[in-house]
């Protein structure tokens, strides 16, 4: 296995940029096998966590890499399983991993499944209002797909919230998933945090999620997901741009 940077997160204007940490396993005989079919598994057989520290660690490592190439950083999202974010050796391991790369935590970007959210509750915000603490920037991914009540998101310890992509990809074909995107973005408004909208690859898509008042797109409209090497250019482009402005 190897992970795969995605370029993920541009503001609209284009301001900054970002990136997400993909994983993909590409099997020596079976090729490329999808990320649905072995992260389920590897979260059930207790593997989860060794693939997560794999990709941690690669991630501290390339943020780095273009921190002493380019003078700059590019923040990068990872995504924390279920079952490490109440490990209790999380924040040592994160904060040590950090240490080690000479890196801040407001550089590396922590996403938790909205699922995640549902069990035990009361552990997970207080490991995540530890977290935020540190400086680390807490993101809910897949936002819509979970069980999330109203009342259970304005408590939540976020910083931004992530549109899941199934709503995105539809809105233009069925008005309830488009309402559902504007819904989420409102949400995010009113608890003065940013809304991600996941998915995004037409330009239609990214016209009407500017009108709705979303502030960072991600998708294939972009870029699909790219090695590491290949997600170079970006940082180029975007360092030249921000030179001719």
């Amino acid at each position: 296995m190897r992970p795969f940077s995605a370029c993920s997160a541009f503001i609209s204007r284009i301001e900054s940029t970002s990136a997400e940490t993909l994983i993909r396993w590409i099997h020596p005989t079976l090729g490329f096998i999808s990320p649905g079919d072995f992260i389920p598994l590897f979260e059930g057989n207790g593997l989860i966590q060794k693939v997560d520290n794999f990709v941690w660690n690669e991630v501290a490592k390339q943020i780095r890499k273009w921190k002493d190439e380019f003078g700059v950083t590019v923040p990068v999202s990872v995504n924390v399983s279920r079952i490490d974010i109440l490990d209790p050796e999380l924040k040592a391991k994160l904060m040590r991993l950090l240490e080690e790369n000479g890196l801040s935590p407001e550089e590396y970007m922590l996403e938790v499944t909205e699922s995640a959210y549902c069990e035990n509750m009361e552990r997970l915000i207080e490991v995540i209002e530890n977290l935020r603490k540190k400086g680390f920037r807490i993101e809910m991914d897949d936002f819509g797909a979970g069980y999330s009540s109203l009342n259970m998101i304005t408590t939540l310890p976020i910083d931004i919230l992530k549109i899941d992509m199934s709503f995105v990809r539809n809105m233009e074909k069925d008005e309830r998933n488009l309402k559902l995107v504007e819904l989420v973005a409102g949400i995010a408004k009113f608890l003065k945090i940013p809304a991600v909208a996941e998915g995004v690859e037409t330009e239609s898509q990214l016209a009407t999620l500017k009108d709705m008042g979303c502030q960072i797109i991600q998708g294939y409209f972009f870029s699909k997901p790219v090695p590491p090497k290949d997600f170079t250019p970006f940082i180029e482009k975007e360092l030249e741009r921000r030179r001719g402005a």
